[in-house]
C-alpha cells in the first residue's frame, strides 16, 4: 500500500506534467506541421518517381503502398494540429457562446462545461487531441521509413542497409546527447533519494 506522501507526489508529479504540457503545446504544434509537412512532400515526390518505374519487383510495390498510406496519416495529423492551434488562438467555445446568445437560442449554456472549467476542457481537448496527433504521426513516419528502406532496396541492398544503420545511430546519438546534458544528481537529490527509499513499507515475510 502506498504512503500518502507518495501519493501526493505522484498526483504533484503529474499535475507538474500536465502543466509543462500545456506551455509547450504551441511549439510541439509547430514542430509538428513542419514535420508532417515535410513528409507529404517527401511522399508525393518518392511516389511520383516510384509510379513512373512501374511495379518491377516487390521491393518498388511495397514502396508504394508504405508510401500511399503514409500520405493519409500525414494529412490527418495536419488537421488534428491545426484543430488544436485554431481552437486555442480564435477561442472557438467563447465565440460559439457568444453566436447562439446573440441568436437568443434558448439555454444554449446547457450543451457546454460550466463556466469555471471551460478552461481546463480546452486544454483537455488539446492534450487528447496532441496524443492522437502523436500517434498518427509516428505511424506516418514508420510507414514513411519502411517505404525509403524498400525503395533504397530496389536500387541496391546494401544501400538499404547503410540507411537503416545511419537512422539507427542518429536515433542513439539523439539519446546520447539528452543523457549527457543532464545535470549531475546533487547531494540534496540523493538525500531526498534516500529519505524515500527508507520511507517505503518493507514486505512482511510469507
Amino acid at each position: 500500500m502506498k504512503s500518502p506522501d507518495l501519493a501526493q507526489q505522484r498526483v504533484r508529479s503529474l499535475n507538474a506534467l500536465e502543466r509543462v504540457l500545456d506551455w509547450i503545446t504551441p511549439w510541439l504544434v509547430e514542430i509538428g506541421s513542419w514535420a508532417l509537412g515535410g513528409l507529404i512532400a517527401l511522399n508525393l515526390v518518392v511516389i511520383a518517381a516510384l509510379i513512373t518505374v512501374g511495379p518491377v519487383d516487390r521491393a518498388v510495390e511495397i514502396g508504394v503502398a508504405a508510401f500511399a498510406c503514409a500520405l493519409p496519416f500525414d494529412v490527418a495529423g495536419i488537421v488534428l494540429l491545426r484543430l488544436i492551434k485554431d481552437a486555442r488562438d480564435s477561442r472557438f467555445d467563447d465565440l460559439t457562446l457568444k453566436a447562439f446568445q446573440e441568436a437568443q437560442f434558448p439555454d444554449f449554456e446547457a450543451y457546454l462545461p460550466p463556466a469555471n472549467e471551460r478552461e481546463s476542457f480546452a486544454r483537455r481537448r488539446a492534450r487528447i487531441a496532441l496524443a492522437y496527433a502523436l500517434v498518427i504521426s509516428t505511424l506516418s513516419i514508420a510507414l514513411t521509413l519502411a517505404g525509403l528502406v524498400a525503395s533504397l532496396w530496389h536500387l541496391a541492398p546494401w544501400v538499404a542497409g547503410a540507411f537503416v544503420a545511419t537512422v539507427a545511430f542518429s536515433g542513439l546519438a539523439l539519446v546520447a546527447v539528452v543523457v549527457h546534458s543532464l545535470p549531475p544528481q546533487s547531494e540534496a537529490e540523493r538525500q531526498l533519494r534516500r529519505r524515500h527509499s527508507t520511507r517505503r513499507p518493507q514486505k512482511e515475510p510469507r
